[in-house]
Formats: C-alpha cells, structure tokens, sequence
C-alpha cells in the first residue's frame, strides 16, 4: 500500500493541532460557569448602570474598558456575600477606632477603607484640581471620626465609590507614566492585580499577585482559588474590543 507523505504530514497537524485545542480549552477557565448567577449579577449591574458609569469615566479621562475590566472581579464578589454579610458592627469600629480595629471591604467595587485614606493622601500628587475639589472636604482639617464617617458613606454609595476608582487609576497612570506595555490586555492584568492587592505595592509584587490564586467569593477562604487578575483579563477580552 502507497503512503501519501503529504496527506500523512497534514493529518499530523491537523490531529496535533485538535489536541492542542482541546486541551486548552480544558485547562481555560470559564468564569461565567464558576461563578454562576454571581457572575450574571455582576453584568447586570454593569449594564443598568452603564450610562452613568461611563459618562463619570469619561468626564474624569478614565478608559470606562479599563476600569470596568480591573473592578468587574470585585462586582462578582460583591454579589456572591452582599447578602450574607452583616457589617454595622465593624463600620462602627472604623468610624470610631480606625482600621487598626476594622478594615474591610464596602460597596459594589469592594474598596477597603484604608485604601479610601490612602487615595486621600495621594490625591493632593495628582495635581488633578477636580478630584482635589472633590475631596477637598474629606482632606479638610475636620476630625478622624468625621472623616471616617465621610468615608464609610462615600464607599457605600456607587457613584462617589467610582470616584476612588477613577483616582486609583489616574495614580497608577501617574506611577507607570514611562512603562512600555507589551499590550492592552498587559496593562489591564498589571491593573487589575494592583487594584486587588494594593496600588502602593511595588511593581515586582504587583507582577507576582497577577498569576496568584487568591481569588474567592467566600465569606471565608474556600478550597477554590483563582487569579484576580486572570478573571479581569476574561472580562476584558469577552465584554469589550479593548481601549
């Protein structure tokens, strides 16, 4: 029997080529079926609120892509414990002693409030007069119990939550201003990473968060984890045709 070398050589590739695809498809990660009705929530919100959301963005120069991407992950989080999560108790703490005695995370984008008084320290460096005026009476010489309280009620609130985004990211901009990005989708995995694990955080722990499973919608660390940053990169690449 004759041998085609060629035809043989084809099918080669071709089986090769269908077993690498199956066996990417096997180890990619599908968020949508992880998180389930979470992860639906958590795109229903964007879209209700889209409007608003990028009117915001845009009007303070912040990519509405980019910064949905880097906080989509907290939105999934926050659907999956919203309901089950009593915290009266530690915002009273916070107001009245400070994160020493209670530092956890509030609202939809999940910012803790010692990030909220980090990015009130930093905003003055950013030399952006709208968000300086904004937070002008937070920055202001009242006392720490009323600034707490100010905090609690802005991270509480959407739309002045946004605004400590918009300002996590305009710093991270400020900081990276001479970085080469191998891509968009670089860019927003280095974000997003930052976003979750601290944006003050040096450059070399912030690549490192990018690949760690630290991620999980447990009021409690459960068994499964998963990259933050990873998870933003799937929303990115799946919601949007970059920025």
């Amino acid at each position: 029997m004759k041998v085609n070398k060629r035809k043989l050589l084809v099918f080669g590739f071709l089986l090769l080529d269908f077993y690498y695809c199956q066996n990417l498809r096997a180890s990619d990660y599908l968020y949508p079926d992880i998180f389930g009705n979470n992860w639906k929530k958590a795109e229903l919100f964007v879209r209700e609120n889209e409007v608003w959301m990028s009117n915001l963005l845009d009007d303070n120069k912040v990519d509405y892509h980019l910064a949905m991407s880097m906080v989509f992950p907290e939105l999934v989080r926050y659907s999956a414990i919203c309901d089950r999560m009593e915290i009266s108790l530690l915002k009273a703490l916070y107001v009245h002693y400070g994160t020493d005695y209670a530092n956890f995370s509030i609202g939809v984008f999940q910012i803790k409030p010692s990030c909220a008084e980090e990015i009130l320290r930093e905003i003055p460096d950013l030399h952006d007069k709208k968000l300086a005026v904004r937070f002008k009476t937070i920055n202001s010489s009242i006392s720490e119990n009323e600034k707490r309280a100010i905090i609690v009620n802005e991270l509480e609130d959407s739309k002045s939550q946004l605004l400590y985004v918009v300002a996590i990211v305009k710093l991270l901009n400020k900081m990276y201003r001479n970085y080469k990005w191998n891509s968009n989708l670089d860019k927003l995995k280095f974000y997003a990473a930052a976003y979750n694990c601290g944006f003050s955080s040096s450059e070399l722990f912030i690549r490192k968060q990018i690949d760690a499973r630290s991620f999980h919608t447990g009021l409690i660390r459960s068994d499964n984890h998963y990259s933050y940053a990873d998870i933003a990169a799937y929303y990115f690449m799946n919601s949007s045709q970059g920025f």
